[in-house]
């Protein structure tokens, strides 16, 4: 069984549709309630899985990061912003550690042993955890610390945004993306663009309509 964690967003639904299009295992998704400040990418990760007709489910993490006393902007209403140290504010320190923990802890006792996950590092915010090393590494360290083989696969880490759009085109899902999937950081579902909701003007929103430009013009 492979378990794609799924954010409702762009990118985790385009590897979502990868896993069913390899085919090569079950596939079930997985999200997580972790504190964001808005809930639209997980109403989002709910509706694409009962249309994939994926088993799905969601895992309650609490509010840990405001435990920890970490702030971000995707936890808090607080402005988006690049910081001194050239990090984005939106930045949420260990999010994909904590998530592929989660995932592998939780797949344990269900002998799922692969872990799908929609990050690139080609277009993205800046996160370090979106990145070939981490991604290695987190993989070696969960089957050291499960005694076991852990795959971590991340089909989309050397596309660019344009190159997403244009695969889930190729599947004939261009528009259930654009329609069904949420990338905005301030949760804004009354606007709907070509690319698809959002307010049109946070780095979010402009990567994901760069990307849909580029693709197809």
């Amino acid at each position: 069984m492979a378990l794609v964690l799924l954010s409702g967003g762009q990118d985790s639904a385009t590897a979502l549709l990868w896993a069913l299009q390899e085919g090569k295992e079950p596939v079930r998704a997985i999200s997580f309630v972790y504190g964001q400040r808005h809930a639209v990418e997980l109403d989002c990760a709910k509706r694409i899985a009962a249309q994939l007709r994926v088993p799905h489910v969601v895992i309650e993490l609490g509010s840990l990061w405001e435990a920890l006393q970490v702030s971000s902007a995707l936890t808090e209403e607080k402005p988006i912003q690049t910081l001194p140290t050239g990090l984005p504010s939106t930045f949420v320190p260990g999010r994909n550690l904590i998530f592929l923990a989660a995932a592998a802890i939780w797949g344990y006792p269900r002998n799922e042993h692969t872990l799908i996950l929609g990050v690139s590092q080609v277009d993205y915010s800046g996160y370090p955890d979106c990145r070939e090393p981490f991604i290695k590494s987190a993989e070696q360290t969960l089957s050291h610390a499960l005694d076991r083989p852990i795959s971590i696969q991340a089909p989309l880490l050397f596309w660019d945004k344009a190159r997403i759009w244009k695969y889930a085109d190729s599947l004939g899902y261009r528009e259930f993306i654009a329609e069904e999937t949420h990338t905005c950081y301030m949760g804004d579902r009354t606007q709907r663009h070509p690319w698809g909701y959002g307010c049109g003007t946070c780095p979010a929103c402009l990567l994901r309509k760069a990307g849909y430009e580029q693709a197809f013009g």
